[in-house]
């Protein structure tokens, strides 16, 4: 049987009203829905990006992948997020392929934000 579709990933949180603040708010994701504490789901032009309570998985809080997040202008960004008082890693110039840098969200988990060249 093959995959069918790319369905979601998710991170492993500590406190979802914070997580889903840092997402929606700070990143500017889009909410999909929301099961109370359990899972939140942001869509991401068609991908799913969530958030589940340690209940939902086994991996721990800042344990999981990393999701990178394409974004237009990285330094608008990582400016936005600086300005919020949110450490942010230097850039990283990856050549004609683009550059990018990491953060954290409140549970520890990294985020990737890249710019194409």
């Amino acid at each position: 049987m093959a995959v069918k579709k790319f369905s979601s990933a998710y991170y492993v949180v500590k406190n979802m009203d914070e997580s889903v603040a840092f997402y929606k708010d700070v990143i500017g994701l889009n909410v999909k829905f929301r099961d109370g504490n359990r899972w939140t789901q942001f869509d991401v032009n068609g991908v799913g990006v969530a958030l589940a309570d340690p209940s939902e998985g086994s991996v721990p809080p800042g344990g999981g992948a990393t999701v990178v997040l394409e974004v237009d202008d990285l330094m608008a960004m990582r400016t936005q997020l600086t300005q919020q008082g949110i450490a942010v890693n230097d850039i990283v110039d990856m050549g004609g392929h683009g550059k990018y840098f990491t953060t954290k969200d409140p549970s520890g988990n990294i985020v990737h934000i890249f710019a194409r060249s």
